[in-house]
């Protein structure tokens, strides 16, 4: 999909956007290596430049650039990069241990090694998912100054050129201001449950001027915050009509390309109006490629509909990490709670906390807590190293084929963290159930197993 986003955006965005104002060459070693190529794209996915890795995990790559943030792409994971004209960057990190290993040296190595550290850092301020959302408004407005006051402290540690300072210290701001605008999203996504920030809480965001198409370019939680409020504005509209009115209200063509390229994702997330979606996107562009992934997400939801509470679940046939072969039908006469991840997913690893502790909780009790990667099967050997690293409790199973798989294909899962509970007679209890940090799945276990 990512490759059909790519091509709809360079029928539309002229590469002249991006100034040819001076050349990078980066290179490195991707130790423990799985995927075979690694890439550089622009804020927007567009691909910057690649290349393969030899047989020894080395690569090599330059590219003419226009100084500013960039993606880091490896496999399925991605982290943030700042390139800046005439660096020469050289990269060394494990593949087992994406985002806790980069280790960047040479020419702009400074600027980057901050940004390793941001992001590690980052994810351990936010891991307690009670401390730092299920909180009142104040105190979740300290938490986020927290994250912001932390990055910016660790900023000052690192010999970066001033121009980085002044663009980070933008862009920390910037995504101070996205974690107000996704407070509600974000706390029913984690914790499972509604609630209404007073409208002085989103004062900041109305202050904040939409029509910014330089900072659109280059700062990324600009990016995201800007694509989330005309988003929910084309989500807030009636009727297919009214959406399209949203829509060309938009006031610049990068952002307008951006959220129809979203609204793909939005057949799926948002179900009860994926015809829509679908019809919303036939109605703005041509592209065949893009208009045939788009109906063909849109038959999957279909599909996804057709199984049902009390339905009997399709089987699986999954690899432990031993090698031993699990069946659904093995696990007859036990509910059945299974959570579907892969590693490069950082929602599903917020996850494993808390799903260690429903199994703490019901260890001794007639339910078995199975995992199922969707990672691709190059990255088996990473998913074996994290169950291990982890310490992965419940039955931890490699699907076959990746979202390809037939369980996968039966349920119509197209996004992950994913869970299911299927009962002792191997009939669906939930296609989607609550998500284990979610009080109401503690409910829902005592109910059926008390």
């Amino acid at each position: 999909m990512n490759k059909i986003i790519s091509t709809f955006i360079t029928l539309f965005i002229s590469l002249t956007l991006f100034a040819k104002s001076g050349k990078i060459v980066f290179s490195g070693q991707v130790q423990n290596h799985s995927a075979t190529s690694i890439m550089i794209t622009h804020l927007s996915n567009q691909k910057l430049v690649s290349t393969e890795l030899d047989a020894n995990g080395n690569f090599s790559m330059s590219a003419k650039i226009e100084d500013g943030y960039y993606f880091l792409k490896y496999g399925r994971n991605t982290a943030y990069i700042y390139l800046y004209p005439s660096d020469k960057l050289e990269l060394v990190f494990d593949a087992k241990h994406f985002e806790n290993t980069l280790v960047f040296d040479g020419q702009g190595s400074e600027r980057n090694n901050y940004l390793a550290k941001k992001s590690a850092v980052g994810s351990q301020l936010t891991k307690d998912l009670e401390a730092f959302y299920q909180v009142d408004e104040a105190t979740y407005l300290k938490n986020i100054e927290n994250v912001k006051n932390t990055h910016l402290a660790s900023l000052f540690e690192f010999d970066v050129e001033d121009f980085f300072k002044t663009m980070e210290k933008k862009s920390l701001e910037y995504e101070r201001l996205l974690s107000i605008q996704n407070y509600k999203s974000n706390y029913k996504f984690y914790l499972g449950e509604e609630i209404s920030p007073s409208e002085g809480f989103y004062e900041p965001i109305r202050a904040l001027k939409l029509n910014n198409e330089s900072d659109y370019s280059k700062q990324p939680y600009f990016r995201y915050l800007v694509n989330s409020i005309w988003s929910k504005r084309i989500e807030a509209a009636s009727d297919l009509d009214g959406m399209l009115n949203v829509l060309r209200k938009v006031p610049f063509q990068e952002l307008a390309i951006s959220l129809i390229n979203g609204f793909y994702s939005k057949i799926s997330s948002n179900k009860e109006r994926s015809k829509d979606y679908l019809d919303l996107i036939k109605r703005v562009t041509t592209h065949q490629p893009f208009i045939e992934a788009a109906e063909k997400q849109y038959q999957e939801v279909l599909k996804s509909k057709g199984l049902n509470q009390g339905d009997t679940s399709p089987d699986f046939s999954y690899e432990t990490t031993d090698g031993k072969i699990i069946n659904l039908s093995d696990l007859r006469g036990k509910y059945v709670y299974i959570d579907v991840w892969a590693t490069w997913c950082a929602p599903c690893i917020k996850q494993v906390p808390y799903l260690k502790q429903l199994e703490k909780r019901y260890h001794d009790k007639n339910v078995v807590f199975v995992s199922i990667s969707v990672d691709k099967k190059e990255v088996k050997a990473t998913w074996k190293q994290m169950v291990a690293d982890k310490q992965l409790g419940g039955l931890q199973l490699f699907a076959d084929k990746s979202f390809d798989s037939a369980f996968m294909d039966a349920y119509a899962v197209n996004s992950i963290p994913r869970f299911i509970l299927i009962d002792p007679e191997g009939k669906i209890v939930n296609p989607e159930a609550p998500r284990p940090s979610f009080d109401k799945t503690r409910a829902l276990l005592d109910g059926l197993l008390n």
